[in-house]
């Protein structure tokens, strides 16, 4: 079942969360994270909850959270044509319940919800070759790279 989570889901948010960003890390240093602040995530979630353009959406399966997605709209400047976009920021599906097909009914949902907007945008790590080619076989492409120099 997919469904909008709640304040009650966030010690759940913030496991899967947590094991998302160490999997990002294995991919470059760029990604370290710091779980002395791990407490922090509990306010991220709590905030965007509370937003109304904003939606986490979960995967429960036996009352128990398989995995999340975060989507949202936004307004562009008014100087772009194309006034409105979707953003998919975090996608996450627990590995005891992969190849189910959690996934795409996750980003099934977020499009139903941005339906509205013009387009829709996310971010994935160059290197991760999975998550590729899961957004391609999703509809998506890629239309730019992002370049990082890293200065330290």
């Amino acid at each position: 079942m997919i469904r909008i989570a709640t304040e009650n889901d966030i010690a759940e948010l913030k496991r899967m969360m947590i094991k998302l960003l160490q999997h990002h890390q294995e991919f470059n240093a760029l990604y370290q994270i710091d779980l002395t602040y791990k407490h922090d995530i509990d306010d991220f979630f709590k905030g965007i909850l509370q937003q109304q353009n904003i939606k986490v959406f979960v995967a429960e399966i036996e009352n128990q959270l398989a995995g999340y997605i975060i989507c949202s709209k936004h307004l562009r400047p008014k100087y772009f044509a194309i006034k409105s976009k979707g953003r998919i920021d975090s996608l996450y599906v627990d590995a005891n319940y992969r190849n189910q097909n959690i996934a795409s009914k996750l980003v099934e949902e977020a499009m139903n919800f941005l339906n509205d907007q013009a387009y829709i945008e996310l971010e994935f790590i160059a290197e991760n070759q999975s998550a590729k080619g899961f957004w391609l076989k999703n509809g998506f492409e890629i239309l730019n790279y992002q370049c990082i120099l890293k200065l330290n």
